[in-house]
């Protein structure tokens, strides 16, 4: 785990200026260790490391939705839900001649996975 969170520390600073570097350990913390995580026989793990992460690591709050749906915009040091990157340019890249299966479509899974 520890490699895995200094990997994307490290490929997270070297393409950009980032201001605001805890926000950025945070984020790579939250899913080198929890990203894994999955709902098991009824019981969703993903949100029970959520609660535990907002509970023990107060200095980044998220808001109200898991930890896991938020990335960090290093323009501005805070906290932006994943849903936000999905916009009209993203949207107005697809090619409606291929198939749909060729695709992977923008959204708030797909983009935070």
């Amino acid at each position: 785990m520890v490699m895995s969170v200094c990997k994307l520390l490290e490929n997270i600073i070297n393409k950009n200026d980032v201001k605001g570097l805890e926000y950025v350990f945070v984020f790579a913390c939250v899913w080198c260790i929890g990203g894994g995580y999955i709902e098991k026989d009824g019981k969703d793990y993903r949100k029970e490391f959520s609660n535990w992460w907002k509970d023990k690591w107060k200095v980044i709050k998220f808001p109200s939705k898991t930890v896991f749906d938020y990335y960090v915009d290093i323009e501005n040091s805070k906290l932006e839900e994943w849903n936000k990157m999905a916009t009209s340019d993203i949207v107005s890249t697809i090619d409606t001649s291929k198939s749909i299966s060729s695709y992977t479509i923008p959204t708030v899974d797909t983009i935070a996975a």
